[in-house]
């Protein structure tokens, strides 16, 4: 299936492993239907493009790649909706901001999206009692997880003398 987007252009996505948001996502409750968009050279940023609407287009962080202790719980009525089995269904991504100074680029880990990689149904939750914040910087660990991969020059000019 080919889907439109302002930043890729048109993009082929095997429609199986299209991504229903049963009540959206907050702030964008009408866009049910995305894709996720992973480039080797963007990696661990990943984008969340919806289906629906071209001009819709999340990056997000594949979190446990480059934040190693992130941990919190999924309530029942939550694994319920999801229709998770195991944790080998889960996949979890944080929805980024990266601003023009690549610096300074956040992660939100107060609420990450949970996605049931088998039955291809996701939600964003809301974590309650946890000290993770919504704008929590990242770039350090996407350089570092960059350095340990050897994909550190990308997106990076070296300096000079």
């Amino acid at each position: 299936m080919l889907i439109d987007t302002i930043r890729f252009g048109q993009v082929e996505i095997d429609e199986k492993k299209l991504i229903t948001f049963d009540d959206g996502i907050p702030g964008l409750e009408e866009y049910k239907l995305y894709a996720l968009l992973q480039f080797a050279d963007s990696y661990p940023i990943i984008w969340l493009q919806s289906t629906e609407n071209r001009g819709i287009c999340l990056p997000v962080l594949d979190t446990f790649a480059v934040v190693k202790d992130y941990v919190f719980d999924i309530n029942e009525e939550d694994v319920g909706l999801l229709g998770l089995l195991s944790p080998e269904e889960l996949h979890v991504v944080n929805v980024m901001v990266i601003p023009e100074k690549l610096e300074e680029m956040t992660v939100n880990l107060a609420a990450p999206i949970i996605i049931n990689t088998v039955a291809s149904k996701a939600k964003q939750i809301l974590l309650g009692g946890r000290e993770y914040n919504v704008r929590v910087p990242i770039f350090p660990g996407i350089y570092n997880f960059m350095r340990e991969e050897g994909t550190a020059d990308v997106g990076f000019v070296a300096e000079t003398e």
